[in-house]
C-alpha cells in the first residue's frame, strides 16, 4: 500500500509513495456533544519523508513549510489539499479538502542518515465542510 498527497494553490507541492509514511484522516465533533453536531471538523494528518540524498521532494517540503508560515488575513493560506491511498496501483481512497489551512506543522533533520521527517495537520475550513469529499468504491477495492 501506498499513500500520495499533494497540495494546490498558488504553488504545488506533491508527493508519491517514496516519501508519505502515515497518514489520519480525521472526522470530529465537540467531545461534549451527546448527539451529532452540527459543529464539527474535517481534517488530515500526515507524516513523510525529506529525502535529502534523493533530491526529489525537498523542495515539496519546503512549500509546505511556507504555507504553514502565511497569516489568515492572505486567502493563500486555504488551498486545495488531496490524499490518495493506493493499493496493488489502484487508488482504493480519496480525501479532498479544498479549503485548507495548516494548523500544525513540524520538521525534524537527521544528519546521519541523510533523511529528516516532516509531519503537518491540515484542515477544511469549518464553514464550508460540506465541500470536502471522502470517495472510494474503486476499482480494486
Amino acid at each position: 500500500m501506498g499513500i500520495r498527497f499533494r497540495v494546490a494553490g498558488s504553488e504545488l507541492a506533491d508527493f508519491d509513495e517514496r516519501s508519505i509514511v502515515n497518514a489520519e484522516f480525521l472526522s470530529e465533533s465537540p467531545r461534549d456533544s451527546n448527539a451529532k453536531a452540527t459543529d464539527y471538523g474535517i481534517g488530515l494528518k500526515v507524516w513523510g519523508r525529506v529525502l535529502y540524498t534523493v533530491g526529489g521532494d525537498t523542495d515539496d517540503v519546503l512549500k509546505l513549510a511556507r504555507w504553514s508560515q502565511i497569516p489568515s488575513e492572505s486567502a493563500d493560506c486555504y488551498r486545495i489539499a488531496e490524499l490518495s491511498v493506493i493499493s496493488a496501483g489502484q487508488v482504493v481512497r480519496k480525501y479532498r479538502i479544498p479549503n485548507a489551512f495548516v494548523l500544525e506543522y513540524s520538521e525534524k533533520a537527521d544528519d546521519v542518515r541523510g533523511i529528516g521527517e516532516f509531519y503537518i495537520h491540515i484542515r477544511q475550513k469549518k464553514d464550508q465542510n460540506r465541500d470536502a469529499a471522502v470517495e472510494g468504491g474503486y476499482a480494486g477495492e
